[in-house]
């Protein structure tokens, strides 16, 4: 305040407490200059104040209820839960997520503890995707805790990996489950099922996508089979393959899968079938069967190896591109990240030829040309005499 406002409220001051008049005499003090002004200011002061409180007040409580959790403790369960019940977290999912999933389910009793909670524990980073074992109605601190001890990790955990076929994937996921192969054989065969489009291969080879499941220990054949397509469509869908070219990008990128080891290499390979299905460069027009041995390794049941023999090459099957032009009917494994982003979007380049010159590195070359491909060839078989 300045020097005339600390006047003013003692002038005040001095009135209120002044004896009424007869006690101590009758004289009148003169009047002052600028007396209505004096008055009338120690009220504005008053009114400013109680203003200047009113719009702080609202300020600080719209600060206070953006940044402070002013109910916490009455929107979190007391605890420490009771019950059972399964809860997934699934890849990517940060601690909003995962906060909505666990109220869903019961687990705690509204998102804004459990958010701050997660977004100030730095290991909470750690908890990782899967299906969990947890109570409900528990605190939010205790939901956490339970997220990061793995003991509470429920079901049966199964590592897909790029490449396999049906005969090999099965296997594995009985072996986790303890669910029969026969039981997966029986639950692919009506594969429309679960939304998987009619194909030319009549099957849902190459169309479950590989990886990291945790798998419910209840879930059926189907259940997971389910869940397998459903990763794999959403990957389709990610990469804006429209779905009538589904299975044609699944089959091409199952083939790069197959026949070349590196990721540099893949784009090349997808490139390579397109050009040989066009006939484009030396082929003149004319489509090129692809010639690959994957698809021989396929049909006739044996682990990919570097080779195939006259015989194996001879078998009469559509799988078979060596005899026939054109992609096989489908895709003859489970293709990866890397090799459908190569079959979405191939690199351009005029390739006709390609071989693995070096079976130890993966190193492959690849030629535009017959002459420039028997170059390579060579170099190959000459690595391969090493090897005797």
């Amino acid at each position: 305040m300045s020097d005339e406002e600390n006047v003013s409220f003692d002038d005040l001051a001095e009135h209120q407490h002044a004896a009424p008049p007869g006690r101590r005499g009758r004289r009148r003090s003169a009047p002052r200059r600028g007396g209505f002004f004096r008055a009338v200011l120690p009220i504005l002061l008053v009114l400013a104040v109680l203003g200047g409180l009113g719009f702080g007040g609202v300020q600080g409580y719209r600060w206070l209820t953006s940044n402070v959790s002013v109910e916490q403790e009455a929107a979190d369960y007391p605890g420490p839960g009771s019950g059972e019940v399964i809860v997934e977290v699934a890849q990517g999912d940060t601690g909003t997520d995962i906060a909505e999933t666990l109220v869903e389910a019961d687990v705690i009793k509204s998102p804004g503890p459990f958010v701050n909670i997660f977004s100030n524990t730095r290991e909470a980073a750690a908890i990782e995707p899967g299906v969990y074992r947890l109570q409900q109605q528990m605190t939010s601190a205790g939901a956490l805790d339970a997220l990061l001890d793995p003991s509470n990790l429920a079901g049966h955990r199964v590592i897909i990996p790029e490449g396999l076929n049906l005969t090999q994937i099965w296997p594995l996921l009985s072996e986790a489950t303890d669910i029969p192969v026969e039981d997966f054989e029986e639950a692919a065969v009506d594969y429309t099922e679960y939304g998987i489009p009619k194909n030319s291969a009549d099957s849902l080879e190459g169309y479950l996508w590989p990886g990291r499941y945790d798998i419910p220990e209840d879930a059926t054949a189907e259940d997971v089979i389910q869940m397998m397509w459903d990763s794999m469509e959403k990957q389709l869908v990610a990469r804006d393959i429209p779905e009538d070219k589904w299975h044609e990008k699944l089959t091409v990128a199952s083939l790069a899968q197959l026949e070349v080891r590196e990721s540099d290499d893949y784009g090349m390979v997808v490139r390579t079938i397109y050009n040989r299905l066009e006939g484009v460069g030396e082929a003149e027009g004319t489509p090129m069967p692809l010639q690959f041995d994957s698809t021989i390794h396929f049909l006739t049941g044996k682990a990919a190896s570097v080779g195939t023999t006259s015989a194996e090459r001879k078998t009469k099957s559509p799988y078979n591109t060596y005899l026939n032009t054109g992609l096989p009917p489908g895709p003859i494994g489970a293709p990866g990240a890397e090799t459908l982003d190569a079959a979405a979007d191939p690199p351009e380049g005029d390739w006709l030829y390609f071989v693995t010159v070096n079976t130890d590195t993966g190193e492959t070359k690849f030629a535009a040309t017959w002459a420039e491909h028997e170059e390579n060839v060579k170099e190959w078989q000459d690595w391969a005499a090493t090897k005797d």
